[in-house]
């Protein structure tokens, strides 16, 4: 699998139960720092909501990590729900919050479980979803006096600027799709002097 499935840029998504209203937030996300900055600004945007639940699932198979929250709402019924609507539309790197304003009538669970659910979809249904390779990346550091033959491999390779960061005058860090991690490293590793980092 060298692909995914994720959303462009945020969107919103808003459903309305007994009097309660449920504002979902959808985000991409590429680290769980991203998503704990992004909760906060909400959490203070929204300081008067009563709950603020989320899910967020990060990278594909075995390295996805994921997280739910549910914020006091009752066991299961928020941040599962917002999940399972990230997993049915099979996305990843994908952060999506609802906030609650309890409107005073309580919903029970199975309604309180569909409204979670229902406005994280919404959120989905309003993102423009795209497909991204997945990437991987190798940070490495040279002699100047090898400059000509680390420039050699990225012409060779078809590596241009947007697959290189100078990090320090001779510090690269390589991004790339993860389908040529082995024959780049196995290139960098036959040039005499290149550290690997």
């Amino acid at each position: 699998m060298d692909k995914f499935l994720t959303i462009k840029t945020a969107s919103q998504g808003e459903y309305k139960e007994r009097k309660s209203s449920f504002l979902a937030f959808a985000y991409p996300v590429s680290d769980a720092e991203q998503v704990k900055d992004l909760v906060a600004n909400l959490k203070k945007e929204y300081y008067d909501a009563r709950h603020h639940c989320y899910a967020w699932r990060i990278g594909v198979e075995n390295q996805a990590q994921y997280r739910t929250f549910d914020d006091r709402e009752p066991a299961h019924s928020a941040g599962d729900m917002i999940f399972s609507a990230i997993e049915s539309n099979n996305l990843t790197n994908i952060l999506i919050v609802v906030v609650r304003y309890f409107g005073g009538i309580k919903l029970g669970a199975s309604n309180l479980a569909k409204a979670y659910k229902t406005s994280a979809q919404e959120a989905i249904n309003n993102a423009e979803i795209i497909e991204k390779t997945i990437e991987a990346q190798i940070r490495f550091s040279f002699d100047y006096s090898l400059m000509a033959k680390v420039n050699k491999f990225l012409k060779d390779n078809n590596l241009n600027k947007e697959n290189y960061t100078f990090v320090s005058g001779n510090e690269i860090l390589l991004t790339f799709p993860q389908d040529f991690y082995n024959n780049y490293l196995a290139q960098l590793q036959a040039i005499y002097g290149i550290n690997l980092l």
